[in-house]
């Protein structure tokens, strides 16, 4: 493989790798400023126990829930970032041998 091809490659990857870390940072702020928002809405239900019908403890239980996949899915992503930047690396060093 020609040193060129090798170097498109990995610039190709590089700008994905780049462009799935702004559209994961991005989704992340969103998903912030709406757990910021439950945040609050927690702690007025709280406040008020005698508000907290069992309707309203199973909508709890379930944005919970929602919340807790999301945060895994957002992890996944990190993951899959970090794994193709680690896969980028030996190429780096290849090219400095």
């Amino acid at each position: 493989m020609s040193e060129l091809t090798i170097l498109r490659e990995f610039e190709a990857k590089r700008s994905q790798l780049a462009s799935e870390s702004l559209e994961l940072c991005d989704d992340f702020n969103k998903f912030s400023d709406e757990c910021s928002f439950l945040c609050d809405a927690f702690a007025a239900v709280a406040r008020d126990p005698a508000c907290i019908t069992p309707e309203t403890s199973e909508g709890i239980w379930y944005v919970c829930y929602k919340l807790k996949i999301q945060i895994r899915t957002y992890r996944d992503q990190i993951d899959g970032i970090h794994q193709g930047l680690r896969a980028l690396r030996p190429n780096l060093n290849s090219e400095d041998e």
